[in-house]
């Protein structure tokens, strides 16, 4: 997989915001307001994520499920059409490892999550 962040000297702020086209893609087609898991590949630290429509985007496990969009004081929302993400080593709850991105949609929506090391 390869790196989003490259040795100098493209890693000078210029070329920086348009990073090389990523080796490993995973094309996406959501249903309208069903839950959809995409595995994290094994080396993944950034995701960038490209739909023709409106996203929700919550990290988790195998076990992360959204339900639909609702008002929340805790925090516990997901994340509407994120552009890029870096995958940190834990969950908030400091153990656990992610393993997956729960996506949802409100509507048909198709698209891809590029990673990159």
């Amino acid at each position: 997989m390869r790196a989003f962040i490259e040795n100098f000297p493209f890693s000078s702020n210029r070329p920086a915001l348009a990073p090389v086209f990523p080796d490993y893609v995973e094309e996406v087609k959501l249903s309208a307001d069903t839950s959809t898991l995409v595995p994290l590949p094994e080396s993944a630290r950034f995701a960038l994520f490209s739909f023709d429509g409106h996203v929700r985007v919550r990290l988790g496990t195998k076990t992360t499920s959204l339900s639909d969009p609702r008002t929340t004081s805790d925090g516990s929302g997901a994340e509407w059409n994120p552009a890029a993400r870096r995958i940190p080593e834990f969950l908030p709850d400091g153990v656990t490892r992610p393993t997956h991105l729960c996506l949802r949609a409100p509507a048909a929506t198709v698209g891809s999550v590029s990673f990159y090391a």
